[in-house]
């Protein structure tokens, strides 16, 4: 199954962590954009994808995943709490076509949500490591963060990247 990841699963080591997947291309879901303001079970913003009527777009990588490891995903992901299941058409950035590919939309949505400084570090991580654009990239730098109160998981978080928490405790 092709799953279309926007958020913290672009990041190769944040994925891997959860479960097995294999890289298959980076692509861009025109018509949308993206959003910091579904509510995380730690309270802080995450992730989500939300249309858009204006030239906006949202790029993300493509991941194949097996059929039983998409249901550990799907438990990370808190499908039918947190996000529901969307078949969206997305357009390879290689210029190799369109994929259908599966992603996750948020159900709990609030404005003013804020991400930790570890879930934005994720994103940024898997955006740079897939060569998303630099405005792109840029914007998600942008976005602002607030420090985690419990700093067992920042530290937790950070260690996938080889960081050294107290680098990036206020990025």
């Amino acid at each position: 199954m092709l799953c279309f990841a926007y958020g913290s699963n672009m990041s190769t080591q944040r994925l891997a962590a959860r479960i097995p997947a294999r890289f298959v291309t980076t692509a861009l879901l025109p018509a949308y954009r993206l959003a910091f303001h579904q509510q995380g079970g730690d309270d802080s913003g995450k992730c989500d994808i939300v249309p858009a009527s204006d030239q906006s777009a949202v790029y993300g990588v493509i991941w194949e995943v097996a059929s039983h490891h998409k249901l550990t995903l799907d438990r990370y992901e808190g499908l039918d709490v947190a996000y529901d299941e969307n078949w969206l058409t997305v357009t390879d950035l290689a210029g190799e076509g369109q994929f259908e590919v599966q992603a996750y939309v948020g159900k709990i949505t609030s404005i003013g949500m804020r991400p930790y400084t570890w879930y934005k570090h994720h994103v940024l991580a898997g955006a740079r490591e897939h060569g998303l654009p630099a405005a792109y990239i840029r914007a998600i730098e942008r976005i602002e963060a607030q420090i985690d109160p419990d700093p067992e998981r920042h530290a937790r978080e950070m260690v996938l990247h080889g960081q050294d928490e107290s680098l990036v405790r206020g990025a």
